[in-house]
């Protein structure tokens, strides 16, 4: 996706609408191989989504860790 695509579906009502809540619902499949739908709370900090969680929640232990991401 390009910049100015991005920018054009964040300035969506929908998307403003839904950056201005505060939970959301994150769906993830358990080690057992069920899926899982759960709230959770994140933020929008103007360029990224932060998603919030506890170290020691089930959908933390679902996967391994993700490698760390380079900053842009």
């Amino acid at each position: 996706m390009q910049p100015t695509e991005i920018t054009e579906i964040l300035n969506r009502f929908i998307s403003q609408d839904l950056l201005a809540r505060d939970l959301t619902r994150l769906a993830y499949v358990a080690r057992d191989g069920t899926p899982r739908s759960i709230p959770i709370a994140f933020a929008w900090n103007g360029s990224e989504i932060v998603l919030c969680t506890t170290k020691n929640a089930p959908k933390s232990t679902s996967k391994p860790p993700c490698p760390p991401r380079s900053r842009r």
